[in-house]
């Protein structure tokens, strides 16, 4: 059976410009295609059968409807990634805003930073009594009494903070991806990086005060009155240390060594924002002196610094709590070239010393302000780095492996610790690492830490040695330069006008649009950014004379403090 027809028109004979006589020859195809005969017809036929094959074409192929494909409109961050399915909080994050020239709202653009160094150098005495000597020594802590710098920069860690991202737990540096590990912080502070985790509860002030006569040897009225005047489950660092020369002088040395090691705590690893107050959460895990040693302190302190590093990258956050310390002697091990470094002349490399890597380091005043340093951390290249800057420190501290666990470390909060994606500074060469995993259950963090081996072995596999200190695969950094941003500082615009820079689409609950202005403040926001003024004053106020509340003639001081911080009502 036919299916379609094939015309062709044949002029038989030319009578003249006018007349033509035409021959109408139907040359009929089969379904192969193949043309099966032909036949001369005369024109109404050749007509009648043309209208014959539009009816057939019109009922034998079905009217096919167009597909509409949907428009997908890219994502793309001005001065971020390209591919922004990594940095999911881009949006929030500061590194967008500075891209556009908009600094963080308050007297100073620089963050706040909470170190103690100064305070706890005050409280470290020249010899323990022996007890209490022995229970230092024993919970693994006792490195941290002379690891504090007096002081830190803090327009160089602020312009590492910018660098930070909590969906990778790492500082996006022009290069590739840079972290603080255990590995670092072992040697850094020599404390404990293996054993168990702890996450603690936070306590109210009657149960805080239940526990401090339970544990540190005062009465439940004492307590309670220190805790009411924190308005909180915390006590603040002066009363824990007189406590600590109370219970000395009368022989309670259990009491003594847990008021001591809480304070401790307090003005290092686990420093929080306010200056002066130690969280009451930590005191249980000194309730067993003798097995205080169990946990994983340096975990402890990592988790601590990850969880504020990630609060201090969002825009709206002006202060930094955690272990500054550790932060700044990282950046002095790393990278040789930025801030002002000034070494203590102590040699910490001596095998059998047993002197932490921060010891090496004291504090130098710095004179470049945080706009300088944004340029100079962009401009920073692989061979700016020392990549593993503790292979002489190995003969006083060995390398443990348990530091390439890759997972989920558990403290305070619950933090992603992914060295994959920092496998240089473990001497591999780095690869494209898989997507951060989602957070397990409490249990599967438990006991992901306990078989680490099984991580270790999943992130060494794709790799090998490398052959020179910043060794990469040949396609790390095209990826890398699509998910992140390798650069801060907006380029200075040229003689035509700003260079071009990707559009993207704000998300809904961030409707800044590219290059518009800070919106106007409103009355309320004037007032929380004049109350973090005061606040900020009083606290500075409030350090330089080292006064604590429970000092007579200081109450309004702090209760003024109180007011700016919103905790009166």
């Amino acid at each position: 059976m036919a299916v379609g027809f094939y015309w062709e028109v044949v002029v038989r004979e030319m009578k003249g410009w006018d007349d033509w006589e035409h021959t109408y020859v139907a040359r009929i195809r089969g379904r192969d295609g193949r043309i099966r005969r032909s036949e001369d017809i005369g024109h109404e036929e050749f007509l009648r059968r043309q209208a014959e094959e539009e009816q057939q074409e019109e009922e034998l192929v079905p009217e096919v409807q167009p597909v509409v494909q949907p428009v997908v409109q890219p994502v793309v961050w001005p001065g971020g990634p390209i591919d922004t399915s990594l940095l999911t909080r881009y949006h929030e994050h500061v590194a967008r805003h500075v891209w556009f020239g908009e600094e963080r709202h308050g007297p100073r653009i620089e963050l706040k930073i909470a170190s103690l160094g100064g305070k706890l150098a005050e409280w470290v005495p020249d010899q323990h009594p022996r007890y209490v000597e022995g229970w230092m020594t024993a919970s693994g802590l006792r490195s941290l009494e002379r690891t504090s710098l007096n002081k830190v920069d803090p327009n160089l860690i602020s312009a590492f903070v910018e660098r930070w991202h909590p969906e990778t737990s790492s500082f996006h540096m022009p290069f590739g991806e840079m972290t603080i590990t255990l590995d670092d912080v072992a040697c850094l502070l020599h404390i404990p990086i293996r054993g168990d985790f702890y996450t603690p509860s936070s306590f109210t002030e009657e149960e805080a005060a239940a526990l401090a006569a339970e544990l540190l040897g005062v009465s439940l009225q004492c307590a309670a009155r220190e805790t009411r005047k924190q308005r909180g489950g915390y006590f603040s660092q002066q009363w824990l240390f007189d406590n600590y020369i109370r219970q000395c002088e009368v022989e309670n040395y259990d009491c003594a060594a847990r008021s001591y090691l809480l304070l401790l705590i307090g003005c290092t690893i686990c420093t929080d924002k306010s200056f002066t107050r130690v969280d009451a959460k930590y005191l249980p895990m000194f309730r067993v002196l003798s097995t205080c040693s169990r946990f994983a302190w340096g975990v402890i302190a990592l988790v601590e610094l990850y969880d504020t590093l990630n609060d201090a990258s969002i825009f709206t956050t002006k202060g930094l709590a955690g272990y500054a310390t550790l932060l700044q002697c990282w950046i002095h091990e790393y990278f040789p070239t930025l801030g002002r470094r000034a070494e203590s002349g102590i040699d910490c490399d001596i095998p059998g010393a047993s002197l932490p890597r921060a010891r090496r380091w004291r504090y130098r005043q710095g004179n470049v302000k945080l706009p300088a340093y944004r340029p100079v951390l962009d401009a920073l290249t692989p061979d700016d780095v020392i990549w593993r800057p503790f292979e002489d420190h190995r003969a006083a501290f060995p390398f443990d492996l348990v530091s390439m666990y890759s997972g989920y470390l558990r403290g305070c909060t619950v933090v992603r610790y992914l060295p994959e994606r920092c496998i240089r500074q473990f001497g591999y060469v780095q690869y494209i690492p898989p997507p951060p995993p989602p957070a397990p259950a409490i249990d599967v963090i438990d006991s992901d830490w306990i078989g680490y081996d099984i991580a270790v072995d999943r992130i060494v596999q794709p790799t090998r040695p490398a052959t020179y200190a910043a060794e990469a695969a040949a396609d790390y950094l095209p990826w890398y330069y699509m998910v992140s941003h390798p650069i801060v500082c907006r380029p200075v615009d040229g003689p035509h006008g700003a260079q071009p820079v990707p559009q993207y689409m704000a998300p809904q609950d961030d409707p800044m649009e590219a290059d518009a202005p800070a919106p106007a403040e409103d009355d309320l926001q004037r007032e929380r950014r004049w109350r973090g003024m005061i606040g900020s004053a009083l606290e500075r106020f409030v350090s330089h004379l080292n006064i604590d509340r429970d000092e007579e003639g200081f109450e309004d001081i702090f209760l003024a403090l109180d007011v700016a911080r919103g905790e009166h009502p």
